[in-house]
C-alpha cells in the first residue's frame, strides 16, 4: 500500500498553499479540447541523483491507474537501473516500488476515473517521497530560434511558436557572447540550458534587439520566459545563434523614407502599404543568379540575408494596413507573421491558387488598434471567372478564343479581400484588395481580363455590405504588371475599356475577342501618383505597383517619398545589398471624407 501524507486545506490555509505552489515541483499537464490525448510532463530524481524530465503522452479516457502504473514503471526504469540490476543478482534485495498516487482537495483521487477528469489544476501528484503541484496548460515556448544572418543595425526578431501564452506576455533577455572568456563552439544546439559562469553578459530586456558594431564576431543568445494572465510561469527556453553578427550594409534608402513616417498614424487616419517582397522561390536560382540579377551578389539574394532587410524596412514604415506580395509561405509563417503580430498586428496568407501548389502568395495585415476584421472574400480569378453569375458573359466572350482560354485558365492568380471597419470612426469600413498579375509582358489582354474579374468580384463584396447600411470603401493594390500606358490604368482610372483598345490585340489574332470592353463602377484615384518606376532591373525599369483607392470615400493627406534615382542605381539595379527587392514599396497616408 502507498504510504502518504494527508494535507489540511482549509479557507486560510490554502491561501498558504498557493504560495508553497510557486517553489513546490510542478506537474505539467497539457489537456487540449478536441485531442484524444493528454500530455503529462514532470522532473524526478532519486536523491544524489541527477534529475530526469519525464514526458507521457496518455488518452484521455484511459483509466488513471493505468497512467500511475506506466509512470512508475517509467520512473523505476531510468532512475534506478543499479538498484535493479542488483535486485536481480541478489534475491534477498526486494523488487523496487515507488509509491503514486494523486490527491485533489485533500481527497485521493480515485484510480477508476479517467485522466481528463483527474488530472486538474490543484491537484497534487505524490511520486514517491516527491510531491508535485498539478498544473493544466501551463505557459510553453514550443519552439525558439534565431535567425541564421544577424547583422549590425538590424533589429533580431525570433522564430517562435507560443502555447497557451500571448507573445507580449513573454519576457525576453538577451546575451552577446564574451569572446574573450568563450571561445567559438562548433555548431552548437539550437536550444540549450542556461550557460553559467561569464561567457555571456546581458545587454538587453527589449524586443526585438539590435545589435551594434561593438558585437561583430560574437553570438548572440535569447532567453524567452513565458507568463500567463493567472501568474504562472512557464519553463524558459534559451537559443543560441549558430552563426555570428556580421557587418551590416550600412545606412539603407528606405531608412531616409523611414523619416516620414516615425510615428503611427492619429485617430482618423492610417497609413498604407503595398509592397512586392520578391519570393525567394524566384530570387534562388540559377537562372536568377546568371540572368536576371547578374549584378547582384549571390549571398545578398539569399533570403536569409534579404529577410533582415525586409524586418528591419517593413515595420519601420508604421503602416497600418500592409499588402504584399511575392510572399514565401515561410516566410510568412516563421518571420512575417511573428514579427509583426508582436508589434500589434493580424495577418493572413493567400497562396496562389491552382493545382501547381506555388508555395508563394500575397499577405495582408492590419493594426488591431485601428481596425478589426469583419471579413474576408478571397478568390482564385481563373476559378471566379469560370465559375461564378457575375462573370459568365465574360466567360463566355473569353471561351470564344481557345488560344487566349487556354492562356487566361491556367493563371494562378489571386485576389485577396479584406474586409476591415475602422475602431476610431464608427461605421466606416473598408475593403482592402491585393493582387499579382499575370507576369508576361506580351500579355496585357490576360491581365485586363484578370483585373475584370476583381472589379466585378468587388462590386459584389461591397454590395454584400452596403445592402446592411455599411459605408465601405474600396483599396485596391497590388503588383498589377501593368504601366500607365496601359489599358489596365486606363480601366481602373476611367472605369471602361473600350473594345478597340489596342492591348485586346497583344497575343495576335489567336488571342483576340470581338467586341470586349470592360467598365466598372468604381471611382479609383491612383494614390501615390505615377512615380517613374516601382520595379528597377536591368532589363526592365517602370511603374507596376499600385495602391488605388476610392476617391469618393478617402483622401490622400501624404505620400512617403521615392528613394532617389542615384540611391535605386547605386548597386547597379534592384534588388542588391540594400534594397531586399527588385520592387519598392509605395506608402501613403489616408483620411476617411
Amino acid at each position: 500500500m502507498f504510504s502518504i501524507r494527508s494535507l489540511q486545506i482549509g479557507a486560510y490555509s490554502f491561501v498558504r498553499c498557493v504560495k508553497t505552489f510557486r517553489t513546490m515541483p510542478r506537474v505539467s499537464v497539457r489537456c487540449v479540447e478536441g485531442d484524444e490525448r493528454l500530455q503529462i510532463s514532470f522532473k524526478y530524481g532519486r536523491e544524489g541523483a541527477k534529475e530526469r524530465v519525464y514526458n507521457l503522452d496518455r488518452l484521455k479516457n484511459e483509466d488513471l491507474g493505468k497512467a500511475l502504473e506506466h509512470m512508475t514503471r517509467k520512473v523505476i526504469s531510468k532512475s534506478t537501473k543499479k538498484l535493479q540490476k542488483k535486485a536481480r543478482l541478489d534475491n534477498t534485495v526486494a523488487p523496487i516500488t515507488i509509491p503514486v498516487a494523486l490527491f485533489h482537495q485533500n481527497d485521493r483521487v480515485s484510480t477508476d476515473i479517467p485522466n481528463q477528469e483527474a488530472w486538474v489544476d490543484g491537484a497534487e501528484l505524490h511520486l514517491g517521497d516527491n510531491v508535485y503541484n498539478v498544473e493544466l496548460n501551463v505557459p510553453a515556448v514550443k519552439t525558439l530560434a534565431l535567425p541564421t544572418c544577424i547583422m549590425v543595425d538590424c533589429p533580431i526578431f525570433c522564430n517562435y511558436e507560443l502555447e497557451f501564452v500571448d507573445i507580449d506576455k513573454c519576457e525576453f533577455v538577451w546575451h552577446i557572447e564574451n569572446t574573450k572568456l568563450s571561445p567559438p563552439v562548433k555548431d552548437p544546439p539550437a536550444v540549450c540550458e542556461q550557460s553559467e559562469g561569464n561567457a555571456w553578459r546581458e545587454v538587453s530586456k527589449s524586443y526585438p534587439y539590435t545589435p551594434s558594431g561593438e558585437h561583430v564576431g560574437s553570438k548572440v543568445k535569447l532567453q524567452c520566459i513565458p507568463h500567463d494572465e493567472k501568474g504562472r510561469t512557464g519553463d524558459s527556453v534559451e537559443v543560441e545563434s549558430k552563426g555570428r553578427v556580421r557587418p551590416g550594409p550600412g545606412p539603407c534608402p528606405f531608412e531616409r523614407r523611414q523619416e516620414y513616417t516615425r510615428t503611427v498614424t492619429g485617430p482618423g487616419c492610417f497609413r498604407m502599404l503595398t509592397y512586392n517582397i520578391l519570393a525567394n522561390l524566384y530570387a534562388d536560382s540559377e537562372f536568377s543568379r546568371d540572368m536576371l540579377y547578374p549584378y547582384c551578389p549571390p549571398e545578398v539574394l539569399e533570403i536569409d540575408y534579404r529577410k533582415q532587410l525586409l524586418l528591419k524596412e517593413i515595420p519601420g514604415y508604421n503602416a497600418d494596413i500592409l499588402c504584399l506580395q511575392e510572399v514565401d509561405k515561410k516566410v510568412f509563417a516563421a518571420d512575417l507573421f511573428p514579427t509583426l503580430q508582436v508589434q500589434g498586428f493580424d495577418g493572413f496568407f493567400l497562396q496562389k491558387a491552382g493545382t501547381s501548389h506555388v508555395p508563394e502568395g500575397s499577405a495582408t495585415f492590419f493594426r488591431k488598434n485601428k481596425f478589426r476584421l469583419i471579413g474576408q472574400h478571397n478568390i482564385g480569378l481563373s476559378e471566379t471567372l469560370e465559375n461564378e453569375d457575375q462573370c459568365r458573359d465574360l466567360y463566355e466572350k473569353v471561351c470564344t478564343s481557345e488560344a487566349l482560354k487556354a492562356k487566361v485558365m491556367v493563371r494562378n492568380s489571386t485576389l485577396q479581400v479584406t474586409m476591415l471597419e475602422s475602431t476610431e470612426v464608427p461605421g466606416k469600413q473598408v475593403c482592402v484588395a491585393t493582387t499579382h498579375l499575370y507576369f508576361h509582358p506580351r500579355s496585357p489582354n490576360v491581365r485586363l481580363i484578370q483585373m475584370a474579374v476583381g472589379l466585378r468580384h468587388l462590386e459584389k463584396v461591397v454590395k454584400m455590405y452596403e445592402v446592411k447600411g455599411s459605408q465601405v470603401a474600396v483599396i485596391l493594390c497590388g503588383d498589377l504588371n501593368s504601366t500607365p500606358e496601359t489599358g489596365m490604368y486606363r480601366l481602373l482610372t476611367t472605369r471602361h475599356l473600350p473594345s478597340k483598345y489596342s492591348d485586346w490585340y497583344a497575343g495576335g489574332k489567336p488571342e483576340f475577342v470581338e467586341d470586349l470592353s470592360l467598365s466598372h463602377g468604381f471611382k479609383l484615384h491612383s494614390a501615390c501618383g505615377v512615380p517613374d518606376y516601382t520595379n528597377y532591373v536591368a532589363g526592365f525599369q517602370g511603374a507596376l505597383d499600385y495602391i488605388f483607392i476610392d476617391s469618393d470615400q478617402l483622401d490622400v493627406t501624404s505620400v512617403v517619398p521615392m528613394p532617389t534615382h542615384d540611391e535605386v542605381t547605386q548597386h547597379i539595379a534592384l534588388p542588391n545589398a540594400v534594397f531586399p527587392s527588385d520592387h519598392i514599396a509605395l506608402v501613403c497616408e489616408l483620411t476617411w471624407k
